[in-house]
């Protein structure tokens, strides 16, 4: 039996208000997570709209956003 490699990331972790579940922004190619960060809380680049792309092709509005943290070493299946 062979197991495959599990890919792990790096993503932000999102705690979106009324919402059991976080939800990840992976880091986008070339771009540290802590740089990420820094982009999202400044609302630059990718984040200078009123909504916050997640993954999953779904979208966040910022003013549901309850809190954000870093995320290391994340699985393909969103779990460390």
């Amino acid at each position: 039996m062979s197991v495959e490699a599990e890919t792990r990331y790096d993503a932000l972790e999102l705690q979106v208000i009324d919402q059991e579940r976080y939800e990840y922004i992976r880091a986008r190619e070339g771009v540290t997570v802590d740089e990420e960060l820094v982009h999202f809380l400044r609302r630059t680049h990718a984040y200078e709209l009123g909504w916050v792309k997640v993954e999953g092709e779904k979208y966040i509005r910022y003013e549901r956003i309850a809190s954000v943290a870093i995320k290391r070493g994340l699985g393909d299946d969103g779990g460390s």
